[in-house]
C-alpha cells in the first residue's frame, strides 16, 4: 500500500515570534520536519476503524514492503530462511510479523514489540433490532471501558467483517459504511433536573442506543415486523433463526456496500465509529487528534518500524537475531481469547519459527535459550500529564507530549519493567542519540491500569518492559498525542531492532 502525503502550508500565527519556517522547534527538529509522518499515521488511524480493518491496514503495508504471508495452518518448516520477511493472522483481528536475520543461528532470540489492534467502542448486538418511540434504532453492547459520554452527539459509521454466503463457501469480506449513519443524541438540557446536568451519568443499556432512521422507513421497505421485540411475522419467508432478528436497513447497506443480496448475509461482527477524520491541531499542527490512538498509534509505528528496518540491507545483514511485532486483540477487555495476548499465539510463533529454522530439529534447551535471549517492547500509549489536572499525576513522574516515549512502571507488576528492562531500552535511546525516555508510575491513592506486558512474560517467560507515546483523553471517542512522539517512538523501535543485541550482551546477567 503506497501513501500519497499532500502537505497543507501551516499560515505563522500573527503576534507570534517564529523561526524563519513559520515553525518551532521541537526535539531539537522542526515541528514541520515531524509532519510527513503524521500524515501518514493519519492515513492508517482512518483506514483501521476496528481490528479487522487494522489487520488488513498493516498486512498491506507489509506486503508492499516483500513480506510473504504464512498459511497458519500448514507447518513452517521448510519454508523459512535466515533473511526472510514473513507474517501470519489469526481471526483477521491479531497480526504476527517477523523479518530473520541474515546471519541468524538456531537458538537466537527475537526482538519484539508488542501492542494490541483493538479499542473501546461500541459493538451491535448479536440481535441487532431494536426501536423506540418513532424511532428505528441499533442493539449495541459497551466493549471496554470507554469514556461513554464522548459518543454522544458524533456522527457514527459502521465497520467489521461480514460472513456472506457465495454458492456452497462461506466468505468473510471487510464492511466500511463511512458516513454518518448513526448518533447517539444527548438529552436537551431543558429536559434535565439540575443534578442529572451535574452528573451526566449514562445507563449504558438505556442511553446509548443509537438512532439509525424514523420508522417511516417501514412504508418505504415494507419491514412489518416488530423492532421492540425482535419478532416479524412468522409467516415470513425470512424466518431463518438469525435473519428475522437484524434490522432490515443495517443488512440493506451492508448488502449495498459489498453489492451483495440481503440473504447472502450469514452473520457479521460490527461495532460504530466516529467518521471524523484525523487531524493536525495545535497552534504549530504539534497535536495529532483521532479516534484509536491507545493503541493503533503503536501498531502504526510498530509496522512501520518493522519495514523500514528489515529494508535496511546494512543493519539487517549483519542481524543475527529474529525482529517481531505482535499486535494482539482483546487487551481492553483483558486479553484472555484465543487472539489475545494471554492465547499461546506468542510462545507458539517462537517455537514454530525457531524449529522451522533448525530444519526441525530443535530441542527444549534450544528453544529455552531463544527464549531466555529474547526481549519483548510491550508498547501501549501512556497517561501524558493534563495541564487542567496535574494533580492527577505523581509529581516526579508527570511524561509531556512530545518529549519522548514513556517507560511505564508498578512496583506491584502491573506493568512488567524491572530495572534491567528499563536500562536496556534507556542505553539503547542514548546509543542511537534520542530524546531520553520519560516515566510514568501512579499515585499511592489512585489505581493503577495494565497492558500485555505482564501477560506475556508470565505465560512464556520472556522478558518484557511496558512503554509508550504519551497521549491525553485516553479511551476518549477521540484522543490526542504530539506528533513529535510519532517520530521518537519510530526511532526507538528502529533502534531496539538494531541496537538490542549489543546492549543486552553489555549487562552482567
Amino acid at each position: 500500500m503506497k501513501y500519497t502525503l499532500l502537505l497543507a502550508p501551516i499560515a505563522a500565527t500573527k503576534g507570534l515570534a517564529l523561526g524563519r519556517s513559520g515553525m518551532p522547534s521541537l526535539n531539537g527538529h522542526k515541528a514541520e520536519s515531524h509532519i510527513p509522518l503524521a500524515k501518514d499515521a493519519m492515513t492508517y488511524l482512518d483506514q483501521s476503524p476496528d481490528p479487522f480493518h487494522c489487520v488488513h491496514t498493516s498486512s498491506n503495508m507489509l506486503i508492499d514492503a516483500g513480506f510473504v504471508e504464512l498459511d497458519d495452518l500448514k507447518p513452517y518448516n521448510g519454508n523459512l530462511r535466515p533473511g526472510g520477511k514473513y507474517f501470519f493472522t489469526r481471526n483477521k483481528s491479531t497480526l504476527v510479523a517477523f523479518a530473520v536475520g541474515h546471519k541468524y543461528e538456531p537458538g537466537n532470540g527475537f526482538k519484539i514489540i508488542g501492542g494490541h489492534t483493538d479499542s473501546p467502542n461500541l459493538k451491535i448486538k448479536p440481535r441487532s433490532k431494536r426501536s423506540g418511540s418513532g424511532c428505528t434504532q441499533l442493539a449495541v453492547e459497551c466493549y471496554g471501558g470507554g469514556l461513554w459520554h464522548t459518543w454522544f452527539d458524533r456522527d457514527l459509521g459502521i465497520s467489521g467483517r461480514v460472513l456472506v454466503r457465495n454458492g456452497n463457501k462461506i466468505e468473510q469480506k471487510l464492511v466500511l459504511i463511512d458516513h454518518a449513519v448513526v448518533r447517539i443524541p444527548t438529552l436537551a438540557i431543558h429536559l434535565q433536573t439540575a443534578k442529572e446536568r451535574e452528573s451526566f451519568s449514562v445507563n449504558k443499556e438505556d442511553h446509548l442506543v443509537p438512532i439509525l432512521a424514523t420508522e417511516v422507513k417501514k412504508q418505504l421497505t415494507g419491514d412489518k415486523g416488530n423492532s421492540e421485540s425482535g419478532n416479524n411475522d412468522s409467516n415470513s419467508d425470512s424466518n431463518n433463526g438469525w435473519l428475522e432478528y437484524q434490522e432490515p436497513i443495517l443488512l440493506q447497506m451492508i448488502a449495498s456496500k459489498l453489492d451483495i443480496k440481503v440473504d447472502q448475509i450469514v452473520d457479521f461482527e460490527l461495532s460504530l465509529f466516529d467518521t471524523q477524520k484525523a487531524a493536525l491541531g495545535g497552534a504549530f499542527s504539534e497535536f495529532l487528534h483521532s479516534a484509536r490512538l491507545d493503541n493503533l498509534a503503536s501498531c502504526f509505528m510498530a509496522v512501520k518500524g518493522l519495514v523500514q528496518y528489515s529494508g535496511d540491507k546494512q543493519k539487517f545483514q549483519k542481524d543475527d537475531q529474529i525482529s517481531m511485532i505482535a499486535l494482539f486483540d482483546h487487551e481492553e477487555v483483558g486479553s484472555s481469547s484465543a487472539t489475545g495476548a494471554g492465547s499461546p499465539i506468542m510462545g507458539e510463533a517462537v517455537n514454530r519459527i525457531t524449529n522451522a529454522l533448525s530444519d526441525g530439529k530443535a530441542s527444549p534447551d534450544l528453544l529455552a535459550s531463544s527464549v531466555s535471549s529474547s526481549f519483548v517492547l510491550s508498547v501501549d500509549q501512556a497517561h501524558a500529564i493534563h495541564p487542567n489536572y496535574a494533580s492527577k499525576h505523581e509529581k516526579g513522574h508527570a511524561p509531556k507530549m512530545n518529549d519522548g516515549m514513556v517507560i511505564k512502571r508498578n512496583a506491584n507488576q502491573r506493568y512488567a519493567t524491572n530495572v534491567i528492562t528499563g536500562v536496556i531500552v534507556r542505553e539503547i535511546a542514548k546509543k542511537a542519540e534520542l530524546p531520553p525516555v520519560q516515566e510514568f508510575v501512579v499515585r499511592n491513592d489512585c489505581g493503577c491500569g495494565s497492558t500485555i506486558g505482564p501477560i506475556i512474560s508470565t505465560n512464556t517467560g520472556i522478558r518484557a518492559i511496558d512503554m509508550g507515546c504519551p497521549q491525553l483523553s485516553m479511551h476518549s471517542i477521540r484522543e490526542t498525542m504530539g506528533i513529535c512522539d510519532l517520530t521518537n517512538g519510530l526511532n526507538l523501535f528502529t533502534a531496539f531492532y538494531h541496537h538490542f543485541g549489543e546492549v543486552d550482551s553489555s549487562i552482567q546477567n
